[in-house]
């Protein structure tokens, strides 16, 4: 549903529209609807019910019937008040009282009966809470099935104020120093393609503003396998000879003093620049003559700021716009406080070690599979983490993402991993509806416009999809594939977000499957020696042998030199290139099971095969490797111990592969059953060698034998 403008409607003109399709969902609990299946033909009857509401801060109050999300007490889920959300309290379990479900509906019927908006509105700032539509279903319990979601909440909300807003513009990273080894660490990276890549200027406005996705991928990807190498330098130990942690107290007193100093000159640079846009705006308004052209003219407003309405209960709150509550334009002021430019350093070791635990927990929330267990030690993780850097960075820094997210854990028991009810999908879809040109059509026009559009591209994608599926010599086939071809690089449209889509999900519910594009050819030398070994091996009474040499006995089968060479291989959601067909390396590195008794390996699929000569019974599928060479080095004395073993990182020779026929190792021949993961890799100087890190980016379970807390 689009809501029609011109402004955005306030949280009681939502209403308006939602009772629209709370009409529906009362008809579709109470009456149900009578759906012919095929062991009733004559149909039967189905109930259904609405389980949750997953969507963004501002939506969640207005849509639930919470008061702003920038009201005193902002958490949909408890009293907790802004004024003691940087509190140690604000970040244990029941540390504050639970809202319930009946005393909220009884709070909203107060708001509903107050006999004039004076009164609703004193309503609403002292007890938070408006009229919602949805108390009209009886089985909704609003603090349970309204949820904040999590894309918005952990990856726009902690990792982006941990990295961006933290370490960035409050200049923990220097600028000359830190930003510029970010940057250089970017670019030794190889993630497999369908992570994308982070932009190779982050920190700086060349390198854009980062998506969900890319905070998700700095935060369980490269932070733990290469971002540690900041810290190089640093002592690594958090505890002395004894034992006793460092606290170094002196050090982050005087950093959280820095700190708030820098946090306070941005707040007020930023509501003096809420003040030009303000007067801007109204100058405009008034005005049919455009502004005059200045060098140094204050930005403008955006669209959504322009249409923002604000509930009286908001307290003087703004577009809520975390980018926006310090200003940009300190970004570049060195000479405030002179310390980006010195060659003092302003990281400790715990900056490292809190960052990691968010990352873990993270790691842990995203898992396709969560038991108990890992949920409780995601939960005190999150907990750990956002105490950690009230210590490290001050309560200045504090924001009410850090306190939501302590209800994570809850929301998961409740709707399972965060994967199946997140808002990524809906947040690209919005992200090209916004890209459709509307003519400059406002006032009703514009919703129009977005539907016509919406649907045109929808109805040219269900006919793509319908002539795609015929045969491949169908004319009709031949023209869809050439229309499919003629906008294949047209980034950014709905076709290419419903293919990305399409194919995420096709190989996230796929067990095996490979590329339609095949070759049918002679295997390599190394190839065939490495396969004549395997099965020599397994089945060592058959009398396998090269089809080039003579029998051992009369009637041993000669393996012929032809198998079929596959492009890709999909293994249990997880996508793998053979090296010899693709151009990127990375693509083709996978973690692979070597023995029964569990030992894990990184390896170069070189060749995915299909092997079913006719002279043998045997159908053969496997992988060829080459397996890479371990770095006879550890990580004892470097940032990267306090990475936990979740991640799973081990080093090896950069570049470097064992040689089957001189040195000991794993065969080649690999069964698709033991391609565990792709990997994501990055070459770092460790010990003063030059090594090659990997880590497993599977969602699902890896254990490594003997590895404590292995998931």
């Amino acid at each position: 549903m689009i809501i029609p403008g011109p402004k955005e409607s306030d949280s009681d003109q939502t209403q308006g529209f939602l009772r629209v399709l709370v009409n529906e969902l009362i008809r579709l609990w109470r009456d149900g609807v009578i759906l012919p299946t095929h062991s009733r033909p004559g149909g039967r009857r189905i109930r259904v019910i609405l389980v949750g509401v997953f969507c963004d801060k501002p939506a969640a109050h207005k849509i639930g019937g919470f008061g702003s999300h920038n009201h005193t007490f902002f958490c949909t889920r408890d009293w907790i008040s802004q004024g003691r959300k940087a509190l140690r309290e604000a970040f244990e379990r029941h540390g504050f009282r639970e809202r319930t479900d009946r005393h909220h509906r009884l709070l909203m019927a107060q708001y509903k009966d107050a006999t004039s908006a004076n009164a609703r509105e004193e309503h609403a700032s002292a007890f938070a809470t408006r009229w919602s539509e949805l108390a009209r279903l009886p089985y909704f319990h609003f603090p349970r099935m309204i949820v904040v979601d999590p894309m918005h909440n952990l990856f726009l909300g902690l990792v982006k104020t941990h990295f961006y807003h933290i370490w960035v513009q409050l200049k923990v990273f220097r600028k000359a120093h830190e930003i510029r080894e970010v940057q250089e660490i970017l670019s030794n990276v190889s993630l497999p393609s369908r992570l994308g890549r982070l932009p190779r200027f982050i920190g700086e406005p060349a390198g854009g503003s980062l998506t969900a996705d890319q905070w998700l991928i700095l935060a369980t990807v490269v932070g733990p396998l290469a971002l540690p190498e900041l810290w190089e330098g640093v002592p690594i130990s958090t505890r002395d000879s004894a034992g006793v942690e460092i606290r170094d107290t002196e050090f982050l007193e005087t950093r959280i003093e820095t700190l708030r100093k820098r946090v306070a000159r941005r707040k007020a640079s930023a509501q003096k620049a809420r003040k030009k846009r303000m007067a801007t705006a109204e100058d405009v308004s008034e005005s049919a003559l455009p502004a005059p052209r200045r060098s140094a003219r204050p930005r403008k407003p955006t669209e959504k700021g322009r249409n923002l309405v604000l509930d009286e209960d908001d307290a003087g709150a703004e577009l809520d716009s975390e980018d926006g509550e310090w200003s940009e334009d300190e970004d570049n002021n060195d000479e405030a406080d002179g310390e980006d430019s010195s060659q003092r350093s302003n990281l400790h070791i715990r900056d490292l070690c809190t960052f990691l635990k968010l990352c873990t927990a993270l790691r842990l929330f995203l898992s396709d599979v969560i038991t108990e267990e890992q949920l409780s030690r995601a939960d005190t993780l999150i907990r750990e983490y956002c105490q950690e850097i009230v210590e490290l960075y001050g309560a200045d820094v504090i924001r009410p993402n850090h306190h939501y997210a302590t209800h994570t854990a809850e929301f998961v028991r409740d709707y399972g991993p965060l994967r199946g009810f997140w808002t990524f999908i809906f947040e690209r879809l919005n992200k090209f509806l916004k890209s459709y040109r509307t003519n400059n059509h406002e006032g009703g026009e514009i919703e129009a416009t977005f539907f016509r559009e919406f649907n045109r591209s929808a109805r040219l994608n269900e006919i793509l999809s319908e002539g795609l599926a015929l045969a491949p010599d169908d004319l009709f086939h031949r023209t869809c594939s050439l229309m499919e071809e003629a906008t294949s690089d047209r980034r950014g449209t709905l076709q290419q977000l419903v293919q990305d889509l399409a194919d995420e999900r096709a190989d996230d519910n796929v067990v095996l499957s490979f590329s339609p594009r095949a070759t049918r050819t002679a295997m390599s030398k190394t190839l065939y020696t490495a396969f004549l070994r395997y099965m020599q091996t397994r089945y060592p009474f058959e009398g396998y042998h090269s089809y080039v040499a003579l029998a051992p006995r009369p009637g041993a089968p000669a393996l012929a030199n032809v198998a079929t060479m596959f492009d890709y291989v999909v293994i249990a959601g997880n996508r793998y290139y053979a090296a010899n067909r693709s151009a990127k390396r990375m693509n083709s590195l996978a973690l692979i099971r070597t023995s029964s008794a569990g030992d894990l390996r990184v390896g170069l699929l070189e060749d995915i095969v299909l092997y079913d000569a006719l002279d043998t019974s045997r159908r053969q599928y496997f992988v060829h490797v080459r397996w890479l060479r371990h770095a006879p080095i550890t990580l004892e004395g470097t940032p990267w111990i306090h990475v936990p073993p979740t991640f799973k990182l081990q080093l090896w020779e950069v570049d470097q592969y064992l040689d089957p026929l001189a040195e000991p190792g794993p065969t080649p021949i690999v069964q698709l059953c033991d391609v565990l993961s792709p990997v994501a890799s990055y070459v770092a100087t460790i010990h003063g060698r030059r090594t090659l890190i990997t880590m497993p980016i599977s969602r699902g379970p890896i254990a490594f034998p003997g590895a404590e807390g292995a998931d």
